[in-house]
């Protein structure tokens, strides 16, 4: 049942809100108007006690009015609980129509259309045409630079089974190439692909792009090589299918069971017959939460991809470049989109390769990008990097910068300003990784200060084997107890000083490198620096960000050269 509380609405990032969208919400009763569909009579009165609730007639008041079949309000308010039904033939025209009228070469989405490569990856899954009565399924190899559309599929692969297991999962490997070629019968695969072919054929669609069946799983060079192309092979498919609501490859995503969508607050309304009726609200559009979300490398797929068809909890989505996300019937639930989105030039091989005419805005892109990231896991720690450098590549071209171990060079400075947030600090670093300025060098969730005004701090020279910066710079034996309790230490590490004795290092001997400022308010300002120790030769490790809630501190630091530590080995 509701609480006395005030509930938010949170609009779609897209939509600019209405102009009573704040507006505080009534607690006074509120009347049902006769004369609109889908509301109670004028002799239902709702007595809201509870702040925070609305006329249910109100466009800008709750979402997803629902109640249940046999509910004594069914005959007013119509909408039913959400029944996942994403195979139907109602389901897949609604999908197909959408699909047409964004790729519609005579009126195309402007955005969704930009010249791209339409060479097929070097290895797809031939699924055979539509028109054949018995279609088998091959690999097929690309040596020919042969042109065709083709679609991908993000899926979540789950958990393994050890190499030794008796039964391992169908796929591409050195010794299983030529015969893959020939033939590969569809129920020896895993379900989720299996799913994604017949999404493919139902679509009209022969080709598709499947990770484990179109790179050689046990060769490292393949691997390399092919993960490099994965931004490409994203970026210039069709449509990627996305199996959203699986949490491994031998589930599915389209048969798979549900319970029926129900806003989580509901409240009783006496009826006229002494009844009383159950109606289920929602204030906020639905954010979706998928598994296919919490997975490291599903976040560039998301990115890269023009269009996607989305196997969701509840019904089957849709978005692309022009398009926000949707169910494909327009029936479902109002979503809000869960993802920032590549700037669309990023699709266009003819576009200048700029974004917006202010840093502000690729330092927010970037930011948001990478603390989306971090919040997801990762089955091998040591794909930190690899798993995005497929947005890292693309903007790359479309900045014209260089990013150095998931920071930009232009930005090096305001990019310095990360830290761990207090209950997701490591153990321990790993600096043969990346270098411990980097966010990379650590696991788990990054955040930022910002945005950062980088009036002392500047770059003297950025490579990927060095560091150096003009700074000021406060040794911390030199500061009085007075001083110390101004500042703020976020250590990035559980116990940062157990890693610097095991590197023969103590805490004692830290030092403040000052990046810059901070705006608190309009009169105020917090200045932000690394924490940091000294390494002899090889310059100050990063051992994690400070703040300074009094700049006065700083008045009489001298600004030095300074070398930050590289990647070790």
């Amino acid at each position: 049942m509701l609480e006395e509380t005030q509930i938010p609405v949170r609009h779609n990032r897209r939509r600019p809100p209405s102009d009573d969208a704040d507006r505080p919400f009534s607690s006074q009763p509120k009347r049902i108007r006769q004369n609109t569909p889908d509301v109670l009579c004028a002799s239902c009165t709702l007595m809201f006690s509870h702040k925070g609730l609305e006329s249910l007639n109100s466009p800008n008041g709750f979402r997803h009015r629902t109640c249940t079949e046999y509910d004594p309000l069914g005959d007013i308010v119509r909408r039913r609980p959400l029944r996942r039904n994403v195979q139907s033939g109602n389901v897949f025209a609604a999908a197909q129509s959408l699909i047409k009228e964004c790729m519609d070469p005579g009126k195309p989405h402007k955005q969704c259309q930009y010249s791209r490569d339409t060479v097929l990856p070097k290895r797809v899954l031939d699924v055979g045409k539509s028109e054949d009565l018995n279609p088998i399924i091959k690999l097929r190899v690309n040596e020919t630079e042969t042109h065709a559309q083709y679609l991908t599929l993000s899926y979540c692969w789950g958990k393994q089974p050890e190499p030794t297991a008796p039964i391992q999962p169908l796929m591409l490997r050195r010794d299983n190439l030529k015969d893959l070629v020939v033939d590969i019968r569809l129920e020896s695969l895993q379900q989720s692909i299996q799913d994604a072919i017949f999404v493919t054929r139902k679509l009209g669609f022969r080709y598709l792009w499947v990770d484990a069946l179109c790179i050689i799983q046990d060769c490292k060079d393949d691997k390399d090589r092919e993960i490099s192309r994965m931004a490409s092979i994203y970026k210039n498919a069709s449509i990627t299918i996305a199996a959203s609501s699986s949490e491994n490859a031998t589930d599915g995503f389209l048969s798979k069971k549900m319970r029926p969508y129900l806003p989580l607050d509901s409240f009783h309304i006496p009826v006229p017959n002494g009844e009383k009726g159950t109606v289920y609200l929602s204030a906020e559009a639905y954010v979706p939460q998928h598994p296919l979300d919490t997975r490291g490398w599903t976040l560039q797929e998301f990115l890269l991809s023009s269009r996607m068809l989305i196997f969701s909890d509840y019904e089957l989505l849709w978005q692309c470049k022009e398009v926000d996300l949707q169910g494909v019937t327009g029936k479902g639930l109002e979503y809000q989109q869960p993802l920032e989105s590549l700037p669309w030039t990023v699709f266009d091989d003819d576009a200048e390769p700029r974004y917006g005419n202010l840093d502000s805005d690729k330092i927010y892109l970037w930011k948001t990008i990478i603390q989306q990231y971090t919040e997801r896991k990762l089955t091998d720690l040591e794909d930190r990097l690899r798993a995005i450098a497929g947005i890292k590549n693309e903007l790359e071209v479309l900045w014209r910068d260089t990013n150095i171990y998931g920071l930009w060079k232009k930005w090096f400075i305001q990019l310095l300003a990360w830290y761990k947030p207090t209950d997701d600090r490591e153990q321990e670093r790993c600096l043969k990784r990346a270098p411990s300025w980097s966010w990379a060098s650590l696991n788990g969730m990054i955040c930022y200060e910002g945005p950062l005004q980088t009036e002392d701090a500047k770059v003297k020279s950025l490579t990927v084997s060095a560091a150096d910066l003009t700074c000021r710079i406060l040794e911390e034996r030199d500061l009085s107890d007075k001083m110390c309790h101004t500042i703020l230490e976020q250590p990035d590490l559980e116990d940062p000083s157990a890693e610097l004795l095991r590197s023969g290092l103590q805490l004692e001997e830290a030092a403040y490198l000052l990046l810059g400022t901070v705006k608190v308010d309009d009169h105020v300002k917090k200045g932000i620096g690394l924490l940091v120790v000294d390494v002899g030769t090889r310059g100050y490790r990063r051992v994690g960000l400070a703040i300074f809630t009094d700049m006065t501190i700083w008045k009489d630091a001298k600004r030095r050269d300074v070398t930050l530590e590289p990647k070790l080995g």
